[in-house]
């Protein structure tokens, strides 16, 4: 199955650029709690600072993302407003993975589209067996949701 979106892992390898200035790295990505859906990015900066960085203000490509000005990357106290609904895409890898009530497995990652929207994921089961799911239906284990820091 292929979507055409972007692994989040891989785009968490990609930095964070203005035209040919290199901002920052991505640390982690703000995922909506209930849709999985890419609100933001966490970026640390070349000046030692980590800031948020809202997906709506950033564009995805091939090796890089691009933000049209450096004024888009928020101090960090901005995400306070996201903490409520949110979780950290690196706290939910390895949670546990349902669909229908019925366990496929342990997230590994998540393929999302230019919108951050989550249109498939990539189950872990039986120790190391991967398997890419569409995303619908798709639901974590209640039990493991970790709240955004």
């Amino acid at each position: 199955m292929s979507t055409g979106g972007t692994s989040l892992r891989e785009l968490l390898e990609r930095p964070v650029m203005l035209e040919d200035i290199h901002l920052g790295e991505p640390t982690d990505a703000v995922l909506d709690s209930d849709s999985l859906r890419v609100v933001g990015l966490e970026v640390q900066c070349d000046d030692g600072v980590r800031r948020f960085l809202p997906l709506a203000a950033a564009r995805i490509r091939d090796d890089h993302v691009a933000v049209g000005s450096a004024l888009l990357l928020l101090e960090e106290n901005v995400r306070d407003f996201y903490r409520r609904r949110t979780v950290m895409f690196t706290a939910v890898v390895g949670a546990f993975v349902e669909r229908a009530g019925r366990p496929l497995g342990r997230l590994s990652d998540l393929i999302v589209g230019p919108d951050g929207v989550a249109e498939a994921v990539w189950i872990r089961s039986n120790g190391s067996v991967e398997r890419q799911y569409p995303r619908a239906g798709v639901v974590l284990s209640t039990a493991q949701r970790v709240p955004a820091a």
